[in-house]
């Protein structure tokens, strides 16, 4: 009896070895094409450098650099230091925060704006903190008067003023559109309950907690590991205008590795590292309108399926001489996190390119 015992655990293990191996050999495979995916694309676009990871049931599985940091030294990319800007893909991050504060029973995603800023200039409809966050509040794009450039001239002092001239742009829930306006206002929110910057509650509640120690706001003094960031101009590779990041690091103004934002990525794939189960999956739900129809946008959350058909949630950033996507599958587990020191469209195919062979593995 024992003897079959040992014969049929031995079995097991063989087995069990075999498909490790298998898969091990398939990965690999996955792995020189989406090297050459990536080559291809760096030449056809005419990208300076990007960093890319890939992660399979939060094991990286593919990370890797390409092109230049800097064009002049030659500086190559590596997905653990180098440091790009992530943009909009900050809005996760504060939406998380948002989030756990919610956790804590310190801000309600249900109640109105108003009901945490009482000196804000009454609009004529009301809208909640969750209508804001969703994109549904009516909110214009950006504040009147703002600029991405160093010449910009509003301020955080300049937010009540402004936000009592800038009307809405519809009834709340009834239409949608993108709002970084929307995103400084829960900054403020955040940073009034909590009495702390918005820079010290994204640490306290995501970044330390992950150990994300490259995710970092950006300043107009980059460190060494920090890329250049590059746009095309007549046909010419030149570097971007300098950013201003004054009163945006609620809606992005982040730096980050790719290997920092695959592990951001997985703790929202995970629950209970930075958020319980519940409330990622009211993060991630895609909000509707009025009339029913879905807007494919939760809380700080993209969502769809990609050109495959393939379930996804993540989000995008884009800013001048910066491309980035973070694109979270929840069925293969497969977390891919692209960072472009050019302003390039079509990185959303790249992303899902590369996706389509690591979804077809499966999770043993």
């Amino acid at each position: 009896m024992l003897i079959k015992t040992i014969y049929i655990l031995y079995f097991l293990l063989l087995l069990l070895k075999l498909d490790c191996c298998h898969s091990q050999s398939e990965i690999s495979k996955i792995n020189n094409k989406t090297q050459k995916i990536i080559e291809k694309y760096l030449v056809k676009e005419n990208i300076p450098g990007m960093s890319i990871t890939v992660t399979l049931n939060d094991s990286v599985i593919f990370s890797k650099g390409f092109g230049f940091s800097d064009i002049e030294n030659k500086k190559p990319v590596y997905p653990n230091s180098t440091k790009f800007r992530i943009a909009s893909i900050t809005k996760t991050i504060t939406a998380s925060t948002i989030a756990r504060l919610s956790e804590l029973n310190i801000i309600d995603l249900k109640k109105s704006v108003y009901h945490y800023l009482d000196s804000l200039p009454r609009k004529q409809f009301d809208f909640t903190i969750e209508e804001v966050g969703g994109h549904l509040s009516g909110i214009r794009r950006v504040p009147s008067g703002e600029k991405y450039t160093c010449d910009n001239q509003y301020q955080k002092s300049n937010f009540y003023s402004i936000f009592n001239t800038d009307n809405l742009l519809f009834e709340p829930s009834t239409s949608y559109e993108y709002s970084n306006y929307g995103y400084k206002l829960l900054g403020v929110i955040i940073e009034k309950q909590t009495q702390e910057s918005i820079f010290d509650n994204h640490k306290k509640y995501i970044l330390n907690v992950l150990g994300l120690e490259n995710t970092v706001p950006e300043t107009k003094i980059h460190d060494s590991l920090t890329s250049k960031f590059y746009i095309e101009k007549k046909g010419e590779i030149i570097e971007a205008p300098c950013l201003d990041c004054t009163f945006k690091y609620a809606q992005g103004c982040y730096l980050s590795t790719s290997e920092d934002l695959a592990k951001l990525g997985n703790a929202y794939l995970f629950p209970n590292r930075i958020l319980k189960k519940e409330t990622l999956v009211e993060l991630i739900r895609s909000k509707k309108l009025k009339n029913g129809i879905k807007t494919n946008y939760g809380f700080g959350f993209m969502s769809g399926k990609d050109f495959y058909g393939n379930l996804f949630f993540g989000h995008n950033g884009a800013y001048q001489g910066s491309r980035s996507v973070l694109r979270i599958y929840p069925k293969s587990k497969i977390v891919i996190a692209i960072l472009a020191n050019r302003n390039v469209d079509g990185l959303d195919n790249l992303a899902t390119e590369i996706s389509y062979n690591y979804n077809k593995i499966s999770i043993h």
